[in-house]
């Protein structure tokens, strides 16, 4: 009802009721305000919940097999679950035609822990009682009659020593050489061979830092940060070099290793995309590709890498040469065009796997 000043009465008692009678109006009006927020905000929750289990669901039906419930979550889940789950115990669904067949269940070996190798070393650490507690409440002393024992398999660190080559100097010091000038004055061990001609690194060091870069995948920088903990200063353009140092003194052995391959009734060939920064003539973002080809030799896998540029493989001619004449098959997973290099011998497993 609208109010206007003709309408107001003059007594000031009525209009005081008036104005508590609004006040009284505005209150309720607030109060259901809040009521109905607050009703709306539970109402959007519970809609929010109910996407999300729709989200669940669909995942569950159509996604991925990984992002499905495996049996142990499906299993937890009932434990969120206890009054449905107990409803559908003491109400069971009629029976129904099941659509599928029982099978024979089949016997599986039990995994257990595997034993370390008899090659480990064993130390025995005793942990024995106190002498004071080996004496019986009788008075004599008490007899082993066995033991527990476990193993537990232990590390020690790669341990670091510098090796002092010393090679002694030996002169006459009566004619100090003057009897035979045709001989040397001083007398010294020729300079003992070195896979890496003037390096500070050991053939074993070196033997280390290449097998846990190519083998073990793990990159000359995080090599220098771990022998800077144990407080060695080697740089990583040291390591490389030196690397290749080596690469190029047992080049020769990749020759023999060539051959040796050949003796192998087949070849696999595969490649695989890398990048290479700072190559002459390509952005770094362009495509080069390391090949792979492997042989079995006495049951023993043979396996070398080549570099190339570009996914040609026009290398191959020189570097198998007649191998696809005088072998059985040659098997790649790489281009078509590599079968025109040995014609009818030349097999393609496509998707195959070395």
């Amino acid at each position: 009802m609208s109010l206007d000043m003709n309408s107001l009465p003059n007594d000031v008692k009525e209009l005081k009721k008036i104005i508590i009678f609004q006040n009284n109006k505005l209150i309720d009006q607030k109060q259901k305000e809040v009521e109905y927020q607050e009703e709306l905000r539970l109402q959007r929750l519970k809609e929010s919940e109910h996407l999300d289990q729709i989200e669940r669901l669909k995942i569950q039906l159509f996604g991925r097999r990984t992002e499905k419930w495996s049996q142990i979550e499906k299993d937890q889940g009932i434990l969120f679950n206890e009054i449905e789950s107990s409803v559908q115990e003491d109400s069971p669904e009629p029976e129904e035609e099941s659509l599928f067949t029982p099978v024979k269940s089949h016997t599986r070996k039990k995994t257990g822990r595997k034993p370390f190798p008899d090659y480990f070393p064993r130390i025995t650490i005793l942990h024995d009682i106190p002498e004071s507690e080996k004496t019986c409440s009788c008075g004599h002393g008490l007899t082993r009659i066995g033991e527990e024992s476990s193993e537990k398999l232990d590390i020690i660190p790669a341990k670091i020593q510098v090796e002092v080559h010393v090679r002694p100097k030996y002169a006459c010091k009566k004619c100090e050489g003057t009897s035979d000038e045709t001989l040397p004055v001083v007398k010294i061990a020729p300079v003992y061979n070195q896979i890496a001609e003037k390096s500070m690194l050991s053939s074993g060091f070196l033997a280390y830092t290449i097998t846990q870069k190519f083998a073990d995948a793990l990159p000359f920088y995080r090599q220098v940060g771990i022998l800077k903990r144990s407080g060695v200063e080697i740089s990583r353009s040291t390591l490389s070099n030196t690397a290749i140092q080596v690469f190029e003194k047992l080049s020769p052995m990749i020759e023999d290793m060539r051959k040796e391959l050949f003796k192998s009734k087949y070849l696999q060939i595969d490649e695989t995309v890398l990048q290479v920064l700072n190559e002459e003539g390509k952005l770094n973002t362009s495509k080069s590709y390391m090949w792979v080809i492997r042989g079995l030799i006495r049951e023993k896998p043979v396996v070398l890498y080549h570099y190339e540029p570009s996914r040609s493989a026009k290398f191959l001619e020189d570097w198998i040469g007649d191998f696809g004449k005088l072998s059985e098959t040659l098997s790649t997973q790489c281009l078509t065009p590599h079968g025109s290099l040995y014609g009818s011998r030349f097999r393609d497993y496509s998707n195959g796997r070395l």
